[in-house]
């Protein structure tokens, strides 16, 4: 008995460290935009949509506090998430982190982006993607129309910087743009690719594509 809570106790400070780590990247990433970091793989014990690195972030930001948004198509996914973090269930113009493949196309005009008195009353995307690369060669083999080059400019960035992504759908891009026209309300986005590398885009942060 004495050796199974031991176990069980051991599993929690591991997570525990996990999430810490993660939520030290992704402050670093947040002031430092177009930054590739790379995040510590989440091994929770529970079936999810998306990849470890995905859920890892998911698991480090999420609690009882805020809400929410799964598509409709993941299966019990959002209730697991639920059961884990006590975050809730929310519609897409309602929570306050959404959770999608890249290559999804949605209502990102539909999502908040907080208000003049309360601007961190927005939300976060924390979008999967293929892959995440500071210049072009170091991507995996794609079709040309499967890579978007973001030039960003902004607090965190000397001059510009660049970020390649693989998998993301370039239909995002303009009301992305729009959404974040009038900072500080706006839209925070987190990328993360098949291989756990990160990549923060805050709402302070003006880009434009290629």
């Amino acid at each position: 008995m004495t050796g199974s809570c031991n176990l069980k106790n051991e599993i929690i400070a591991s997570e525990i460290t996990g999430t810490q780590i993660t939520f030290r990247a992704l402050l670093d990433c947040m002031a430092r935009p177009g930054k590739i970091a790379s995040l510590k793989m989440f091994n929770g014990h529970f079936e999810f949509c998306f990849n470890r690195y995905t859920l890892g972030v998911a698991i480090t930001l999420l609690d009882q506090e805020v809400t929410f948004h799964l598509p409709d198509h993941q299966g019990d996914s959002a209730q697991q998430l639920q059961m884990y973090t006590l975050a809730r269930p929310a519609e897409l113009v309602d929570c306050d982190y959404l959770l999608v493949n890249g290559k999804e196309n949605f209502a990102v005009q539909q999502l908040k982006t907080g208000h003049l008195k309360y601007p961190d009353e927005s939300a976060t995307i924390i979008c999967q993607v293929a892959q995440l690369a500071a210049d072009q060669s170091g991507l995996e083999q794609s079709a040309p129309t499967d890579i978007v080059k973001l030039q960003l400019q902004g607090p965190g960035i000397l001059k510009m910087c660049q970020v390649y992504i693989s998998g993301l759908n370039r239909q995002l891009l303009a009301p992305w743009q729009q959404c974040n026209q009038e900072f500080p309300l706006g839209l925070d986005w987190i990328f993360i690719d098949q291989a756990g590398q990160v990549c923060c885009i805050p709402r302070s942060t003006k880009f434009t594509w290629v």
